[in-house]
């Protein structure tokens, strides 16, 4: 069964999680290992997950049974008197023992996340999942347009004097409102920081690709070595073997998927197998090395993978069979 998660709650209460972070069944914890690897895109749920349980002090002894029952019980019912619920686990006994201080783990990370809400602590993460975009509106009216399979995870202080800070994992695009305080806006990527105060800007932090496009107002690219790049308008940076670099680029390609549109110029048919994989999250495979120096050029839609796949067979230089989560792209 496909794991669902979008937030780092659904990390915390993944079984297999739970197992391979205590160090308990091998099985599990291969079984999860095996997944992440798998989901590169949530690297950034799962390690708030690893922070947050890092913050819980737990006692290693093994609970009796009625202590964890009783501390179920209490946690339904604190639950039940607020708003906005954190997820009760339903803790099932088993001859397997290690599963008693996990279970009782649980019930105090479950109990740990509803305090994290009510404190207002909680670091708010949007995400979407492959095929998908969306629009959030931040505590500070500033937008952002997440790519497919992307996530943003925001700080937590978002008063009018402090750092306005996000995390970014995938693509987005960002509106950021300028402030009376001029307060500044950062997001933070594998590579790079981005400091604003009002501007708007496209970023890319993905295993094969930093970026950054400026479209309007002034931006500081910060280096994690401290070296420091300002942009303008119409500046694009790529950062490259952790070294930031303006290039040339084609704007109307950068942003074509706020539009859900795919902009190819003279791009190989390998890089377009990339794209459909990552956004799609599904395996595209080439039939053979001939197919793969194959170039092609003009605009198609990006927003449905079956329309995708008919424009690029309209094109009359490729064939595309498709079989589940699996595509092998061959020539007519």
């Amino acid at each position: 069964m496909e794991k669902k998660i979008l937030i780092a709650e659904d990390v915390l209460a993944d079984e297999t999680f739970l197992a391979w972070y205590f160090s308990k069944s091998e099985e599990k914890a291969r079984s999860w290992e095996k997944w992440v690897a798998a989901h590169p895109e949530h690297q950034l749920l799962v390690d708030e997950a690893v922070k947050f349980l890092g913050q819980v002090q737990r006692e290693e002894k093994d609970l009796p049974d009625t202590r964890v029952e009783a501390a179920t019980e209490r946690l339904k019912t604190a639950i039940a008197m607020q708003q906005d619920p954190a997820p009760v686990v339903s803790i099932k006994r088993s001859r397997n023992r290690w599963w008693i201080p996990v279970a009782a783990a649980i019930v105090i990370v479950c109990a740990g996340i509803t305090i994290w809400k009510l404190s207002g602590e909680q670091k708010q993460t949007y995400s979407t999942a492959y095929g998908q975009l969306d629009k959030h509106v931040l505590p500070d009216s500033s937008e952002v347009i997440l790519n497919a399979n992307s996530s943003i995870r925001l700080g937590s202080n978002w008063e009018p004097e402090a750092n306005r800070e996000v995390w970014l994992n995938g693509e987005a695009f960002f509106k950021v409102h300028k402030t009376h305080t001029k307060n500044r806006f950062i997001v933070h990527t594998n590579t790079m920081d981005i400091i604003v105060t009002g501007t708007q800007f496209n970023v890319v932090n993905r295993d094969d690709e930093s970026s950054v496009l400026l479209t309007e107002g002034s931006v500081v690219v910060k280096e994690h070595n401290g070296h420091e790049v300002y942009m303008k308008p119409g500046d694009f940076v790529r950062i490259e073997n952790n070294i930031a670099a303006k290039t040339s680029v084609n704007e109307e390609k950068v942003l074509a998927w706020k539009e859900a549109k795919l902009v190819f110029e003279n791009t190989s048919i390998n890089e377009v197998a990339k794209i459909i994989s990552r956004h799609y999250g599904v395996k595209v495979s080439l039939a053979d090395p001939i197919i793969a120096e194959k170039k092609i050029s003009g605009m198609m839609p990006n927003d449905n993978l079956d329309v995708l796949i008919e424009a690029l067979e309209t094109t009359g230089e490729f064939k595309i069979t498709k079989n589940n989560n699996e595509i092998v792209i061959s020539s007519p």
